[in-house]
């Protein structure tokens, strides 16, 4: 190699030494692809401001709607049914005839027991006559006396039948069904007819085990009939064990019904007041799960972090649900919420404007819920 050659390529050696250390040299940086050199901006989110109020959690059942009270009239004498005087469907006091098995014989029946008793108050009275003057035995006082007696408890016994020939009331209801058509037969113990008191009515429930401990007897109770009367009761009875096949127990309500306005045997939902807690009031389009499973909603610290809350629902509404479980004054995120996660840095955007969503119809405001 010549010594041209060499200085040319001492030469060119150095030009390249000197072009990659020019940044160090002069102490510039190297330059970067305009997306790197620009940090991420902040998701944007639109949230609205809410604060608590206190609504009522309820212990909500479906259940049965049962009279207060329901007898089966039955015949005490057998004989034809002379009259029905209160047919199906009518409103009936108590002591009101029902009701009327013919007599039959029981009048002559009466008649010939009467007689029957004049006769033995005449023996014992002249055999009590002959005791006291010594002239009758002490035995033969005692047989007039039983005779006596017997003659008087069959008059007594036709009496009753007499008496039960005519079916009454035994309580102010409704005649629900007749059994019988005047004129036919009606044995001893035979059906004529069904009474019913649906004034109050009972509302029966099952509430599950790990629930009861919020049961009281004399605790209030609303009622929704599935007829869409809404009515007051209270609760009556508590069970004291559970069923053993599906645990739960049974509790009763009292429901006054004037007038047997709501029938019974249809079907209703009770709700059972049992605690007041601060809840918020939104769309449940809102809620979101969380990795773990968990029901919650999305909000925005001061800070402008996501947060991630789990809740409860207190109360759920046609229009929105109650939730529990948020702190008092929240900024929750309405638009946005599927496109963050929590600890992530956003940007807020205040909701303007009233919004039906957070606002519930004034007269469920406070009311029982789930």
């Amino acid at each position: 190699m010549t010594k041209s050659t060499l200085i040319a390529a001492a030469v060119a050696t150095a030009l390249v030494a000197w072009i990659a250390s020019g940044y160090l040299l002069d102490g510039a940086e190297p330059a970067r692809p305009a997306a790197l050199s620009q940090a991420r901006e902040p998701f944007p989110v639109e949230v609205r401001r809410l604060t608590a109020e206190p609504v009522t959690r309820a212990l909500i059942n479906q259940g049965e709607v049962l009279p207060n009270r329901v007898v089966t009239l039955r015949a005490e004498v057998a004989g034809r049914l002379a009259q029905i005087a209160a047919p199906e469907g009518t409103r009936v006091e108590e002591g009101d005839l029902v009701a009327r098995i013919d007599e039959g014989d029981l009048a002559t029946q009466l008649e010939e027991a009467e007689a029957l008793v004049a006769q033995a108050e005449g023996d014992y009275e002249a055999a009590l006559q002959l005791e006291d003057r010594g002239f009758a035995p002490a035995q033969r006082l005692r047989e007039r006396f039983t005779a006596l007696q017997a003659a008087r408890a069959t008059r007594e016994r036709i009496r009753r039948q007499i008496e039960n020939t005519t079916i009454e009331a035994p309580f102010a209801g409704i005649v629900n069904t007749v059994a019988l058509d005047e004129g036919e037969f009606v044995p001893v113990n035979g059906e004529i007819a069904t009474l019913i008191d649906n004034d109050p009515l009972i509302v029966t429930i099952d509430v599950p085990q790990q629930s009861i401990d919020a049961v009281r007897v004399g605790q209030p109770a609303q009622v929704s009939f599935v007829t869409g009367r809404a009515a007051e009761g209270a609760v009556f009875y508590v069970s004291a064990a559970a069923e053993r096949e599906t645990r739960t127990f049974r509790v009763e309500i009292r429901v006054p019904n004037p007038g047997s306005e709501t029938p019974s045997g249809i079907s209703a939902e009770a709700r059972i007041p049992i605690e007041e807690v601060p809840a918020h009031f939104f769309s449940p389009a809102l809620l979101s799960l969380s990795n773990d499973g968990r029901l919650g909603v999305k909000t925005v610290t001061d800070e402008g972090v996501v947060a991630f809350h789990a809740v409860d629902i207190v109360q759920a509404r046609a229009q929105g649900v109650y939730v529990s479980g948020l702190p008092a004054e929240v900024a929750l995120i309405t638009v946005g919420q599927g496109f963050v996660q929590e600890g992530e840095q956003v940007r807020v955007i205040e909701a303007d404007g009233a919004d039906g969503a957070f606002e519930p119809e004034p007269e469920q405001v406070g009311e029982a819920g789930r």
